[in-house]
């Protein structure tokens, strides 16, 4: 399970993500307190929220094609240093009371563009580190450290914005992408990889031309997209309104999302060691255990089953990942790597949005527990169908 470790590369860059993990885990309860407190309009914390993801749905593509293009460590090298700029720079204002709404979202902005570039690049990068035969191993061990910071920080953050504010919790943040920074300036220069022929524009193009020979993987970004619109993002804006409504308020909603993360952290471990011989196949039956939690809800049942099916959607989105990410870097060719994570990112990151737009205005019409229901089926009619297609079941694994 530890072998990936012991190449020095991949410890160093797994170090660096593991620290800057605890400070992403902290962002987004800092950031919305911050707004809070700054005009206490949720419009304006949406606005922000929505500064956040904006770049990243539209540059993920282009940042795809810079991670193929030229060196991933430098890219991911500086992506870590635009964010820590960006961070710091809102720690600063916020601290001295210098802050205006317009600077949260430009800063926003700019961080999610880091991020854009940064993820593309990093799915290739673990290939070289890593080496094809460990990197189900080193992106679960990636996804173990996720969770752990996820728990430290469901814990930590909200104290930490009460006793000495979100600015300070922001520079956490901050400080955490120089660590990353220093750790990816650390390693062994890379390999010379293939390089697109063309301009960035044209890598693009051959990315989704790359992307398209691949059905399974066309099936396999629709579902995430469909499952995002239909199950995902309606639990993350009706699961606080139905804890506030029926379970007692935010402590029992705390109490769900860090199950979730124990979850996770147990998919990270089941990932390291389970290969099954047709992953495709294996991580869309595994997205069944999603079903139960916007069944309970629905319910809504007792905390204590809410909590239990929580962890097993924690579980099943970092096995899901998991199989999923390694899949790319196993069936395609390295020097396409970036671009098709970026293509699969794309889905995901569109989806959401749309699902919490429509999940407010459905919830208002239907009610909470009738639109959490179909949350419920939409999850197995979309994956049965998803398995129904057969490319689904031809990518095979000899490991498995």
């Amino acid at each position: 399970m530890f072998a990936p470790l012991a190449a020095r590369g991949f410890r160093r860059y797994y170090l660096g993500q593991s620290a800057s993990a605890v400070g992403d885990s902290l962002t987004p309860l800092a950031i919305a307190f911050a707004v809070l407190h700054l005009t206490g309009s949720p419009v304006d914390l949406g606005i922000v929220v929505l500064s956040t993801r904006l770049p990243v749905i539209l540059l993920t593509l282009l940042g795809g094609a810079v991670g193929d293009r030229f060196s991933r460590r430098t890219v991911m090298l500086l992506a870590d240093l635009t964010r820590f700029a960006a961070h710091g720079t809102t720690a600063i204002l916020l601290l001295t009371g210098a802050a205006h709404l317009w600077m949260l979202v430009a800063l926003q902005l700019i961080a999610g563009a880091g991020s854009a570039f940064f993820a593309p690049a990093a799915a290739g990068l673990v290939i070289g580190l890593a080496g094809r035969e460990h990197v189900q191993t080193a992106n679960s061990l990636i996804s173990i450290s996720r969770s752990a910071a996820s728990i430290l920080a469901l814990g930590a953050a909200g104290a930490l914005v009460a006793l000495v504010g979100p600015g300070w919790a922001i520079l956490v943040d901050a400080l955490t992408f120089l660590v990353s920074a220093a750790f990816l300036y650390r390693l062994p220069l890379e390999t010379e990889q293939p390089r697109p022929s063309g301009g960035v524009l044209a890598g693009i193009g051959g990315g989704f031309a790359e992307f398209s020979r691949h059905r399974w993987l066309w099936v396999w970004t629709i579902h995430s997209a469909l499952t995002n619109v239909l199950v995902v993002s309606p639990i993350l804006i009706l699961g606080p309104y139905v804890a506030d409504q029926h379970l007692g308020g935010a402590p029992a909603w705390s109490v769900i999302g860090i199950a979730y993360a124990v979850g996770g952290l147990a998919g990270g471990f089941v990932g390291a060691r389970w290969r099954p011989g047709r992953p495709v196949a294996a991580a869309l039956l595994f997205f069944l255990l999603m079903a139960p939690l916007p069944a309970l809800l629905a319910i809504p049942a007792a905390l204590w089953l809410l909590a239990l099916a929580a962890a097993a959607a924690g579980m099943e989105l970092v096995v899901y990942n998991v199989l999923q990410t390694t899949s790319i870097q196993r069936h395609l060719p390295e020097e396409f790597v970036a671009r098709a994570t970026s293509v699969t990112m794309l889905g995901a990151l569109v989806a959401t949005p749309v699902g919490m737009g429509l999940a407010g205005p459905a919830a208002a019409l239907l009610g909470s527990g009738p639109v959490l229901s179909v949350c419920a089926v939409a999850a197995v009619l979309v994956t049965g169908v998803s398995l129904l297609v057969p490319p689904v079941w031809r990518i095979r694994d000899e490991s498995g």
